[in-house]
């Protein structure tokens, strides 16, 4: 005689509701042209962006089109912009420690109107400055990698505005500010 193993009838009544199940998923996803240019071009220490001739605003990377008119953006709307650059606004992150977090210490993230034609990165790290001496219309410079660092790995067609793998962050050039009111019809 075989023994049988032991359940209640309760809970052999009750619905499974969950299970610990682990899978992997890996996603490869084509990049498309134009975004294959803009991180060969960082891998050159390059910033390619594309600019609309009916609105005049300045898409970093190029994405083939403006939404704001509706048209189409091509190869002959490609621009090359500058690593220099006004800060129009940031975000200080405090951490909070859980499990895994790295950062222990407050830390920015700002946005950068790029000279030029202009152009915006967004969440962009602050190098070299206490959190609390940022401010907006701050001037900021790109550090790039060194070239055999660098590495295009993270930028795909969802990064849009990614300089990384190229950019380590922005760190302040010692120019005077900007008043706002030069660069808040760029800012989008």
């Amino acid at each position: 005689m075989s023994e049988q193993p032991v359940v209640a009838a309760s809970d052999s009544e009750q619905p499974v509701v969950m299970m610990d199940y682990f899978m992997h998923l890996e996603y490869r996803e084509v990049v498309c042209p134009i975004v294959r240019r803009y991180a060969d071009a960082l891998m050159d220490g390059k910033i390619l962006g594309q600019i609309s001739p009916t609105s005049g605003l300045v898409y970093v990377p190029p994405r083939s089109y403006c939404p704001v008119s509706c048209e189409w953006l091509g190869e002959d709307h490609l621009v090359e912009l500058e690593d220099h650059g006004v800060v129009t606004n940031f975000t200080i992150v405090t951490p909070v420690q859980y499990y895994g977090q790295e950062e222990t210490e407050p830390f920015a993230k700002a946005s950068v109107l790029l000279d030029g034609p202009g152009g915006m990165l967004g969440l962009q790290d602050i190098l070299d400055l206490p959190v609390d001496e940022l401010r907006v219309g701050m001037r900021v410079e790109a550090v790039w990698l060194p070239p055999e660092e660098r590495t295009k790995d993270e930028i795909g067609n969802r990064s849009w505005g990614s300089v990384d793998g190229a950019i380590r962050g922005w760190r302040p050039t010692g120019e005077p500010d900007v008043p706002a009111e030069q660069f808040l019809d760029k800012v989008y």
